[in-house]
């Protein structure tokens, strides 16, 4: 186990590293605009002003997450959704889980409390995992190291809905989120934020990006960010510094070096109410939104160091070549509890609690190679594309609890969060050191074919995963058990879509897609290594965009199959066997429209129903739907751009027929929120910003996973901004 002094060691490194190369970008763009002002001094008083109306632009380098190519989104065969800069900032998301709040299909804040890691559901299935410049952020399968990626240093989110194996490997079925890095401009653009809010909410940010020299570009990227957790007693802090250096090589080679580093040293972990209490009156009543479960002794602090390279090669016209590989570095260290099956006996009040640390690192490093070839044949075009991907993981992680016994109980009616002394807790009742080997190799090949007005996209990859898992259980007054769990296994995935263009706007589609998700851990009866769950999806759609592209809209309708699902016996959550299937059907639709110069609107609607097939072990849910998914979901967003220098905005969003548990015991309330938000800009150079989520402060249950572990949704946020562009 890393130990605390070492982990301190470890973070004042990368963090005078991240500083270091910040500086040294910073003073050598200082060097070249001294440089660059004495050339051009003039320029600027001989260029007229003007105002161009906003369109969406794609870089000659880009590439979308649907394809990996550069199809417009508005042409791909899937459902696609990208929330760029603009949207970003109209929002004021401070989060992916607030970025993804108006998108149909997707259940962002099941868990809106807890802030270690992104979490949600896409078309009835959970994914914790995020990408981030097309490749995925690793993930152990532990406990709950999972890196993220401040929405700051993002320039743009882009959710594909269904199954993306074919070109991604690892994939959840219900669909992907891909955040993309905030890269270097060869134009000048430097922004400080200050923002401040209610839950003593502090944060200033920078984002400064340009030319160093002809051939070199520059971003910094950075935030400090303070504030207190939504639960009594917890907080929330984040440091971000982000820099890159993009350098033109040649007329036909680029080469991106990208620094991220975030730590977060308090940040509000996972820990569960019950459902009495919560959706149900208690006693004393139900507890306020920001009731918690914990003590002023819970803990959790997260650091991650990720550097990457990013090589794009121009061959010729016809064939381009693209490189990126990145490494990634990330611990973890929680203290928390969970219920010890909720209350003791005879009382609505007195929490039976379990009190736990668990100690993670995980290094990781992934490569990913794209060779696109373009050509023509019998009239058709073709856009073909050859990847090989591979990635390794060695992580650790190490449980410690202190049982029912040492672990004092709490009063919610009177809750008294200072119980617990770190020097006399006895963190000896149970223990488990895990040490975990993975690799994944995938090919894929995809032919995007374009024949009048078809696009045809066919893709195939084929992944090879290893796992190891050495395992020691302790428990006191018993000789240590050791376990080791091999899994060597492959999955072929495939895609089939195709997309028809009208000339009036309208494009239905159509798409067979498959995914898979490679599992770490064994039977609990056959001591068998688990198998990857798989995921098959059927998905018709149709998009339309009018020819002035003031209007646009999406209908999908979907069937998802997922297989060798791992289910866990109520008694004994860790005796695990993978006999579950589950399918999910619905339909999303969206659409927005410019009604006028003044008035934007955009609405969504989703019907999502997930039912459990199959389950051996606990026969009787057959048929239910698993918890923590809305069936129904419907947003309502409108801009208002009331003067040149004068923006309001506001939406509504309403969720409802969620499960308690996958017994369906009983429904949790629908819930409908309201957001406001606005910017004016009070001069070329400042604008003042506001947002308010969760308008009427909704006291609500985000969701549950039973009867014993529920969370609040987030309570009313207030936030004010800043900004100086120069």
């Amino acid at each position: 186990m890393r130990s605390h002094l070492t982990t301190n060691v470890i973070r004042k490194k990368y963090l005078t590293t991240a500083v270091q190369i910040g500086l040294i970008m910073s003073m050598s763009h200082a060097a070249y605009a001294v440089e660059t002002t004495n050339n051009t001094e003039n320029d600027e008083a001989a260029t007229p002003s003007a105002t161009l109306d906003t369109i969406t632009v794609y870089s000659d380098g880009y590439r979308s997450t649907g394809t990996k190519t550069a199809l417009d989104p508005n042409d791909a065969p899937m459902s696609y959704t990208r929330i760029d800069q603009d949207l970003l900032q109209k929002r004021q998301a401070d989060s992916v889980n607030a970025a993804l709040r108006y998108e149909p299909g997707v259940s962002t804040e099941s868990r809106g409390t807890v802030s270690i890691f992104d979490e949600y559901n896409i078309r009835g299935f959970k994914t914790y995992s995020n990408f981030y410049d097309g490749l995925r952020l690793p993930y152990d399968g532990a406990y709950n190291l999972m890196p993220q990626v401040d929405v700051y240093a993002t320039e743009a989110v882009e959710v594909v809905k269904g199954s993306a194996s074919s070109l991604y490997g690892y994939a959840a079925p219900g669909g992907m989120v891909n955040q993309i890095a905030k890269a270097p401009k060869s134009t000048q653009e430097n922004e400080i934020q200050l923002r401040l809010g209610n839950q003593n909410l502090k944060e200033v940010a920078v984002d400064s990006t340009g030319p160093i020299t002809d051939t070199l570009n520059y971003r910094l990227v950075a935030l400090k960010r303070q504030k207190d957790g939504q639960m009594q007693t917890t907080e929330e802090e984040r440091l971000l510094i982000n820099p890159s250096l993009e350098w033109q090589a040649t007329d036909d080679v680029s080469i991106l070096a990208n620094l991220f580093y975030q730590d977060d040293p308090e940040m509000v972990p996972s820990t569960p109410l019950p459902a009495v209490g919560t959706v149900y009156k208690a006693s004393y009543g139900k507890l306020g939104s920001d009731a918690y479960a914990g003590d002023e002794w819970n803990k959790f602090s997260k650091e991650v160091f990720m550097p990457s390279v990013t090589v794009n090669w121009d061959i010729n016209d016809q064939l381009t070549f693209k490189h990126i590989t990145r490494y990634t570095d990330a611990e973890a260290q929680q203290r928390n509890m969970y219920n010890d099956e909720g209350f003791v006996e005879g009382s609505d009040t007195i929490l039976d609690r379990i009190a736990y640390t668990t100690d993670e690192s995980m290094k990781n490093w992934t490569t990913d190679n794209q060779l696109a070839y373009k050509f023509d044949t019998a009239n058709t075009s073709h856009n073909l594309l050859f990847g090989v991907e591979y990635q390794e993981t060695d992580s650790t992680a190490t449980y410690y609890d202190a049982g029912a016994d040492g672990t004092p109980n709490l009063d919610l009616s009177n809750p008294d969060f200072s119980q617990i002394s770190t020097d006399i807790l006895p963190l000896d009742t149970f223990s488990r050191y895990d040490d975990i080997e993975q690799s994944q190799l995938g090919l894929y090949v995809q032919d995007e074919m374009t024949w009048q007005d078809w696009t045809v996209v066919a893709g195939l990859r084929h992944d090879k995963f290893k796992s190891t898992l050495d395992r020691t259980d302790t428990s006191k007054g018993v000789i240590p058990s050791e376990k080791m769990i091999n899994n060597d296994a492959s999955e072929t995935s495939g895609r089939l879509a195709a997309i028809y263009n009208f000339d009036n706007g309208l494009s239905p589609f159509l798409s067979y897609s498959q995914s898979f998700q490679p599992v770490v851990g064994s039977n609990f009866i056959t001591n068998e290594a688990f198998e990857p769950t798989t995921a098959d999806q059927l998905e018709a759609g149709v998009k339309y965009l009018s020819p002035d592209r003031a209007t646009q809209g999406t209908l999908a309708v979907f069937d998802i199959t997922q297989k060798n699902v791992v289910v866990s016996d109520y008694v004994n959550y860790t005796n695990q066997t993978q006999t579950g299937e589950i399918e999910s059907k619905g339909f999303e639709v969206s659409a927005s429209r410019m009604l006028n110069d003044w008035v934007d609107l955009s609405a969504s609607y989703s019907y999502t129903d997930a039912e459990i097939t199959e389950e051996e072990i606990n026969p009787e849910v057959i048929g239910n739907t698993p918890a923590q998914i809305a069936k129904h979901k419907a947003t309502l967003w409108a801009d208002y751009y009331a003067t040149d220098k004068l923006t309001l905005n506001a939406g509504v969003r309403y969720e409802g027929g969620m499960q308690l548990d996958k017994q369906n015991s009983d429904e949790l309330p629908s819930v409908t929120l309201v957001d406001i938000g606005g910017n004016y800009q009070i001069n070329p150079m400042l604008a003042v910003g506001a947002s308010i989520n969760n308008l009427f402060d909704k006291r609500y249950v985000g969701a549950c996973y039973d009867i014993n572990n529920c969370w609040m949704g987030p309570e009313r946020e207030m936030s004010v901004s800043l900004k100086a562009s120069f």
